[in-house]
């Protein structure tokens, strides 16, 4: 059983209301370390669907690692979901570059399109973060964590 995944479903539901009468979409920052294995892949899923119900608002998604491409795969996910204007980034200094050896990153890379070629057209992820979080009112924004904490650590 995935129990990050698990683990990321029950936070979207605690997080958006329990009981299901939602007053205003929870603004989300979704940060992943996109790629090494498949749990990123339904989280972002996910997320989506639950902004395509009014339940959520996706403000970035970052990725945790720094991969080459990594940037443009999160791009992927938010132009397939009619999301193509949500920011993307990506650490640029420490960071692990974990990849998937089934190379199923690459494989989205070359058949979805995608606005972000490379992890340099991104957003330096803790500048992203400062910026969004400073143009929210506090305590409005949900950080929902995939993977290693390398951007909140930053």
């Amino acid at each position: 059983m995935n129990y990050k995944l698990l683990l990321f479903g029950l936070c979207c539901v605690f997080a958006l209301n329990v009981n299901g009468q939602h007053k205003k979409p929870v603004h989300i920052i979704f940060d992943s370390d996109m790629g090494p294995d498949y749990d990123d892949t339904g989280a972002i899923t996910i997320l989506h669907a639950l902004a395509d119900s009014g339940q959520a608002k996706i403000l970035a998604t970052m990725a945790s690692t720094k991969y080459e491409g990594v940037a443009g795969v999160l791009n992927v996910f938010n132009i397939y979901f009619r999301r193509p204007n949500i920011p993307v980034g990506v650490p640029k200094e420490y960071a692990l570059d974990l990849r998937d050896f089934q190379h199923w990153t690459d494989t989205l890379l070359a058949k979805y399109p995608h606005k972000i070629k490379s992890n340099t057209d991104a957003w330096d992820a803790v500048k992203l973060y400062r910026k969004i979080l400073a143009s929210q009112p506090d305590k409005s924004v949900t950080i929902v964590t995939v993977g290693v904490l390398t951007n909140l650590s930053n």
